[in-house]
């Protein structure tokens, strides 16, 4: 029967700790040993966690961030498997068994259903997101993020060869580490919304300056991996254009319009045959 070791990184985390926790323990697989790294919070964190007793094991650490947090619960952990679930997340109770059941791959993820804040967001992640599965270093590339880290499962042994969450940039770091391991391997996907990403009002604040030069830097670490190297002329060209769309995008939404459209024209000289890039900077000229 193989262990699962949960990984959650906790930092003020008293309001919903506890709905992840007892999520990661009523999971219906046997096995799952419950890690949580408090990254030195300053509420009531700890209180929570110390009345799960030896039920759970916590781990302190002075604040380094949520990739150091998962970092060091992933080494402490004695499952063959690591699953990943932030601490205003939640796990239905037959997510772990049902990854378990299709682990042909080292690395895979679930499908989720938005909750709290959400807006105008769908419920279900794929009912805008295409969930891939197999071979997805390229897709990975072109699209974006579309792996939610509270869903994914990873061969501790992987994890660990791939030394983890890179420390920098502190944003985009989980698509940083799904884009280095699947170059090595196929992922797998549950097609079931397995996980609940909780939307909080300070979700939507992102700075989108911060997540521009995150994105960039992870794009580029991609193409100087071997197979990156390899990606045709074009195919290069078209990730970074999808790259600086994406951060126009962002910056549109933002309110930032200038930066919007310096992102759009650089999009526009990277691939000039899509034409989402001009009606995009066209949309938000019409906005101004």
């Amino acid at each position: 029967m193989a262990r699962v070791s949960a990984i959650i990184p906790a930092y003020n985390a008293e309001t919903f700790i506890r709905e992840a926790v007892d999520s990661a323990l009523g999971q219906t697989h046997p096995d799952v040993e419950v890690i949580v790294v408090d990254d030195s919070s300053t509420d009531d964190t700890a209180g929570v966690l110390q009345s799960y007793g030896d039920r759970i094991i916590v781990h302190h650490q002075p604040n380094g961030g949520v990739a150091a947090a998962r970092n060091a619960g992933a080494r402490r952990a004695s499952g063959s498997w690591v699953a990943f679930l932030d601490a205003d997340d939640v796990w239905l109770p037959t997510k772990i068994e049902q990854q378990l059941a299709m682990a042909t791959t080292p690395l895979s993820y679930t499908n989720r259903f938005n909750f709290g804040a959400r807006g105008d967001l769908p419920e279900i992640q794929s009912e805008v997101t295409p969930l891939l599965a197999g071979d997805v270093f390229v897709s990975l590339l072109l699209r974006g993020n579309f792996i939610t880290t509270s869903s994914v499962m990873m061969a501790r042994d992987l994890f660990l060869e791939l030394d983890g969450f890179a420390l920098s940039p502190t944003v985009c770091e989980d698509w940083d580490l799904w884009l280095r391991a699947a170059e090595r391997h196929p992922v797998a996907v549950v097609t079931e919304p397995l996980v609940g990403y909780r939307f909080t009002s300070s979700s939507l604040s992102t700075n989108y300056r911060a997540m521009s030069d995150a994105r960039r830097t992870v794009v580029a670490r991609a193409l100087a991996l071997d197979r990156g190297r390899q990606l045709s002329w074009h195919v290069r060209r078209r990730v970074w254009a999808e790259t600086f769309r994406t951060n126009g995008w962002d910056a549109g939404r933002s309110g930032a319009g200038a930066d919007a459209l310096k992102d759009y024209a650089r999009a526009a000289a990277a691939w000039p045959l899509e034409m989402r890039t001009f009606k995009s900077a066209l949309k938000v000229c019409l906005n101004a």
